[in-house]
């Protein structure tokens, strides 16, 4: 079954908390996935929170931290002390990859590998095999709001096909522009995860949940 991830990018500590605080009050997620964007305004032009917030507020959700930074090494070493479930990070910073994944699993934390616009998927080919996730930027990475890059479709489904003729394990989940336009045929393409962040958090969280569900059963 297709898992709906709701996308924290803040800016600011306040603005990490409200989110935080909303998607508590909507029990809609409880025990479930949020993600967390983590910029360090080099390797995308917007800067975040970083793991210190996270580190400060505890939180029911299960926590995927995706990295959008320029030598991703000490980030990582952070986010293994604030024991997230996850970490995401660039494949396009292509300098010690497998050392990284290595690293994260050694401390029992799920690793995945994220591909820009640009990127294509045969990059990440050859890490496919020890990975838990592959998550396809279907926007230019760095703000919320932009418009859905229809190519994205496509990687998933030559994501989908290369893990089953290889008989792999990893998911496969898109960031960025998902809405109710394109949602059906992410899912059709044999996407696992959507994370969504301002389609959800425009308005009332429970309602547009309902309206995704709606869609993808419609």
């Amino acid at each position: 079954m297709t898992q709906i991830i709701p996308a924290i990018l803040a800016t600011t500590e306040q603005d990490y908390k409200d989110k935080i605080q909303e998607l508590e009050n909507s029990d809609s997620f409880e025990g479930g996935w949020i993600q967390i964007d983590l910029m360090d305004n080099k390797f995308v032009q917007n800067q975040s929170i970083g793991p210190e917030v996270l580190a400060k507020y505890k939180t029911p959700f299960r926590r995927e931290a995706q990295l959008m930074v320029e030598y991703p090494e000490g980030w990582i070493e952070e986010l293994v002390k604030v024991r997230v479930e996850r970490i995401v990070f660039p494949t396009e910073d292509a300098q010690g990859v497998e050392e990284r994944i290595n690293h994260i699993k050694n401390h029992n934390i799920g690793v995945g590998l994220s591909i820009n616009p640009e990127t294509r998927v045969e990059k990440i080919v050859p890490f496919m095999g020890t990975i838990d996730l592959v998550l396809v930027m279907g926007v230019n990475p760095g703000f919320g709001g932009q418009e859905f890059i229809p190519d994205t479709i496509e990687k998933v489904k030559e994501l989908f096909q290369l893990r089953s003729e290889n008989n792999l394990n990893f998911l496969i989940e898109v960031d960025g522009g998902v809405n109710l336009e394109n949602i059906k045929s992410l899912v059709d393409a044999g996407v696992d995860n959507l994370v969504i962040g301002s389609y959800l958090f425009d308005g009332d969280i429970t309602e547009n949940l309902e309206k995704i569900w709606e869609t993808l059963q419609g």
